[in-house]
């Protein structure tokens, strides 16, 4: 196990040495040499194919923790409809048109409705972490970030409840109507939400009454991973109450800082009429309200997150590397390919017409298509496929082909077309500037 440990570590710090001198992704190198090394020397990985679905449950939460406490509430509000098109109604269109075309171009299966839901649902689910990693590499709009993170983290939500309450219960032939499944759909959304905004809070009242650093960080943990395993427990939606209860965790410590600006600089101009003092030592003496925590400590809890973040993703892609089967995936490289080109097309479409609809510069649409690299939710779906499902074997070649397309192939031209349309990306962060828009 040391040297599994070691061999992690390595590839991890090879990796990012890639990314800071040669500008390849992390994310490329961790998969690319975690492969290698796994086939070349399969003792220094020693980790089982059968861990991968418990792995990714586990560092799921630890994963997305980060990308979710920076995300503002204010821009969840102000740009809520945006986002609301980009991660639920284009997926809906998405599994749809899916749906529809693929038994025209694939005429030789007999796929059934909740075959193909199932499918497309599993691979609408983008990756957060490689959009995160691609974009915070370059100086780009403010509100073209949101959207590609936001929706990435959203998106993921959206398809798995696709997934595992629309696609799967009409694969399983349950006798669902249209009906029971919108009605159930409410009921994961509303208790998801619910659930994780309840720990959210519950989490936020106990940092009160904790000093130590330490402590704060590991609250965050808790909250994240207690929203999802709730949320499992109650048959619902886990990574909505993540999201949830992080947001509404982070929303109560942000509410925090304002009211203490705002104390600090009300104590100040009545201390000022009297006798002036330090604005620290003003706040020790009158500051009645007990805070969560301090803005220093929270920032740098954030950022450690982040650390934690890209150990737990190298960790999760290694363990991608290696459940990948060459064999397999050449048995089915038209299935393959007509899913990848079909997902590509119908991601274009809506990305263009996003920007079209809500007046955004065309290269926005360009960047949110390319942005749209899947990752290991979507194979960890495909794994809970029923053992006696015909096409078990398609699918999980079909979804694990078409993560590994989309993170190699939409990387490499992301990259490329940031670094072409740098200058047009530039001016509109100037713009937003000009807006007051951060």
């Amino acid at each position: 196990m040391t040297s599994t440990l070691i061999t992690i570590l390595l590839i991890l710090l090879i990796a990012r040495i890639n990314q800071k001198f040669l500008q390849i992704p992390v994310t490329l190198s961790l998969i690319a040499l975690s492969y290698i090394v796994y086939h070349l020397f399969p003792e220094l990985l020693h980790l089982e194919e059968e861990m991968f679905d418990e792995t990714l449950l586990l560092l799921l939460p630890i994963i997305l923790l980060p990308d979710i406490l920076h995300l503002k509430v204010e821009d969840i509000k102000k740009y809520w409809l945006e986002l609301t098109f980009l991660a639920l109604i284009a997926v809906g269109i998405s599994v749809a048109i899916g749906t529809f075309i693929t038994p025209y171009l694939l005429p030789e299966y007999r796929f059934a409705l909740g075959m193909l839901v199932a499918l497309y649902s599993m691979i609408m689910a983008t990756d957060a972490i490689t959009v995160t990693s691609i974009f915070g590499k370059f100086n780009l709009p403010h509100r073209l970030k949101l959207f590609a993170e936001g929706e990435s983290l959203f998106n993921d939500a959206t398809g798995l409840i696709a997934y595992y309450f629309v696609g799967m219960p009409l694969l399983l032939g349950k006798g669902v109507t249209p009906f029971s499944i919108s009605l159930h759909l409410v009921e994961v959304f509303v208790v998801s939400t619910i659930v994780g905004m309840v720990i959210g809070f519950i989490g936020y009242f106990i940092l009160k009454f904790l000093e130590d650093p330490i402590d704060e960080f590991i609250i965050m943990y808790v909250v994240a991973l207690t929203a999802f395993l709730a949320a499992e427990h109650l048959h619902m939606a886990g990574i909505l109450s993540i999201i949830a209860s992080v947001m509404t965790f982070s929303y109560f410590i942000d509410r925090d800082f304002e009211k203490w600006e705002k104390k600090i600089e009300e104590e100040h101009k009545e201390e000022f009429r009297e006798t002036p003092k330090k604005l620290h030592e003003i706040l020790l003496e009158k500051l009645d309200f007990h805070y969560a925590t301090t803005k220093e400590r929270y920032e740098q809890n954030k950022e450690l997150s982040l650390i934690v973040g890209h150990f737990a993703n190298a960790f999760l892609f290694i363990t991608m590397a290696i459940i990948v089967k060459p064999e397999v995936l050449l048995e089915y490289w038209k299935e393959i390919l007509i899913v990848f080109v079909i997902i590509t097309i119908v991601r274009s479409i809506m990305s263009f017409g996003f920007v079209g609809m809500f007046r955004y510069p065309a290269r926005w649409g360009a960047a949110l298509t390319l942005a749209g690299t899947r990752g290991g939710l979507s194979i960890i779906m495909v794994h809970t496929l029923p053992n006696d499902f015909i096409y078990k074997e398609m699918f999980e070649a079909i979804v694990v082909g078409v993560v590994v397309l989309t993170t190699f192939l939409y990387t490499f031209i992301l990259l490329g077309f940031l670094k072409w349309k740098k200058a047009e990306f530039e001016n509109d962060m100037k713009e937003e500037e000009k807006l007051g828009i951060k």
